[in-house]
């Protein structure tokens, strides 16, 4: 057991230390091009610039992915090298500082991730696994872009650049990098309150972790068990706190950027990658367009940056924006799938208004505010029907209040900037709007959530007492160690599997008239290549650099 942990361990620090240097690389990367030197700033968002490289690692290593397999399957030698080639630039910035080894070092990269991988005992897939993720990633691994390729799953049309990274850490025999790519987003938000409580000098960015942090020891207690809307550990391949842990990182430093009217050309940069990095895992946080919007618009009126400037900084998110959606057309028909208006009926393996039925699919799913016709009491009769929504909402209405009661103890003072307050309240607020719209379930609402919570802490003003680093790492550990099922712990001990079972040669399947096959029992194809829940006649046609999916 504990053999097979330690294994674990290091396999786990070994992607982080991955991700860490390839985003690095991208920052150097981009330095070279825009600035034509190769230094690095020490912060991003008043925070150790270093904290960000894994997740800008993921955001590069995706879409370099896309763009490679335009012409080439993942799973290819080539594709590997040129991965690794990418980490060269660091080079150009080593530096080692041997001060950095001390017990913030240890509770960071040592003690945080040897919690974080016992999730690995008794985590599964999600059933979206089977239903389509996994063979999503298989296509992608064995073949280069597919035109229509929606067509040989329509979901396969909501393609996230997670499918694309996840496909890169197949390994032989285990799917355990699919969950550890997961981690890299839970092990990234505690780094971020470790440095705000310990080292920053932002009272708001302190007061608001500390809110985090005490939201995510008050999520296992209340009715039902808990569940108060933090973080929690997901059946793999799905993404939402990925989502939700950007989402609330975005938010809460362009509102401070806007209140101190302080905003460096570095950190806008940060902010539209990580902008157009949860858009791509999800397209359902679009709606931090709305923040977008504003902080553009300040930006023109209130500083000396122009539209010029912006457009040049960001030119690597432009050109990967660009390309993003190129793919998008070209294997859905659809700028932005399965937006019906978005599509255009330009290609002869285009079903016309196709995309309609499964825009309805994704609404019914999410059982959104239209199809009650917009009857506010009836949808949430509905919606609270649902025990893990009626437990999630009560218990976050209660956190909240409990840790507002709080909040008059610990502050020196309850006062709130006016424009801090209004952008906060106003963003609240058409989150809501959108989420009810879209699809209010607890898993899309986890960015919301923990932006509410950061609010409560954003008073421009000193704690009433002091807090200890070692209280900091305590609660911070503390939180941790709850964050992890009961089961995976009880799993561990009794020498249980960390392996995710293989549906390569679990699943089976029966033939189907149309020459494909479908699964014996249900609709979850798993890893199959040959497999397809369409009914349609349907077949893969080459042509010059790319197949091209047709169906009848």
């Amino acid at each position: 057991m504990i053999t097979l942990y330690i294994f674990n361990f290091v396999l786990y620090i070994s992607i982080f230390i991955f991700l860490y240097f390839l985003g690095r690389s991208f920052l150097i990367t981009n330095s070279l091009v825009i600035r034509k030197k190769s230094n690095l700033n020490e912060k991003i968002f008043e925070m150790k610039s270093n904290i960000f490289y894994p997740v800008i690692g993921i955001f590069y290593l995706g879409n370099v992915l896309i763009v490679l397999n335009f012409f080439l399957p993942i799973n290819n030698l080539f594709v590997f090298i040129f991965i690794f080639l990418l980490l060269v630039p660091n080079f150009f910035e080593l530096k080692f500082n041997s001060s950095i080894i001390n017990i913030e070092f240890f509770a960071k990269y040592v003690l945080i991730p040897s919690i974080l991988i016992v999730s690995l005992y008794s985590t599964g897939w999600h059933y979206d696994a089977g239903f389509y993720h996994l063979n999503h990633q298989n296509w992608l691994r064995e073949s280069n872009m597919i035109l229509g390729f929606v067509n040989i799953h329509w979901a396969f049309g909501m393609s996230s650049i997670y499918e694309y990274v996840s496909a890169f850490f197949w390994l032989e025999n285990s799917f355990i990098l699919l969950h550890f790519q997961n981690l890299i987003f839970f092990h990234f938000l505690y780094l971020v309150l470790i440095d705000n409580l310990n080292h920053s000098s932002n009272n708001i960015l302190r007061n608001s972790s500390l809110f985090i942090l005490l939201f995510s020891l008050l999520d296992n207690f209340g009715i039902n068990g808990g569940r108060n809307g933090f973080l929690y550990v997901q059946g793999v391949t799905k993404q939402d706190i990925a989502v939700g842990v950007i989402f609330f990182i975005l938010c809460r430093s362009i509102i401070i950027q806007i209140y101190k009217n302080k905003i460096h050309e570095d950190d806008l940069f940060i902010v539209f990658l990580l902008s157009l990095l949860i858009i791509q895992i999800k397209l359902s946080s679009i709606s931090i367009v709305f923040l977008l919007i504003y902080y553009l618009y300040f930006i023109l009126k209130n500083t000396d940056i122009r539209f010029s400037k912006i457009f040049q900084n960001n030119i690597f998110s432009i050109v990967f924006g660009i390309l993003w959606l190129t793919k998008q057309y070209l294997t859905t028909g659809c700028f932005i799938y399965p937006v019906n208006f978005t599509c255009r009926n330009n290609f002869d393996w285009y079903s016309k208004n196709s995309t309609e039925s499964y825009e309805a699919i994704t609404v019914n799913s999410s059982y959104s505010l239209p199809l009650y016709n917009y009857n506010l009491v009836e949808w949430f009769r509905t919606f609270s029907s649902f025990r893990i929504n009626a437990t999630v909402l009560t218990n976050f209405i209660i956190s909240l209040i409990l840790l507002y009661i709080i909040k008059k103890f610990i502050l020196k003072s309850s006062k709130m900037d006016k424009t801090i307050k209004n952008i906060s309240l106003a963003l609240i607020v058409l989150n809501l709007i959108y989420l009810i719209y879209y699809g209010p379930t607890p898993r899309y609402l986890i960015g919301l959530m923990l932006f509410i919570v950061s609010y409560l802490g954003y008073n421009d003003v000193e704690f009433k007492f002091k807090l200890t680093h070692i209280q900091i790492y305590s609660l911070i550990l503390i939180s941790a160690v709850f964050l992890i099922r009961s089961t995976s712990y009880s799993e561990m001990i009794n020498g249980g599997s960390d392996k995710l079972f293989d549906p390569r040669y679990e699943a089976k399947y029966i033939q189907q008239s149309n020459g494909w096959v479908k699964p014996d029992f249900g609709d979850q194809c798993w890893i199959n290549l040959e497999c397809t829940m369409s009914t349609h006649e349907l077949g893969i046609v080459k042509r010059q650099l790319f197949d091209v999916a047709i169906r009848d």
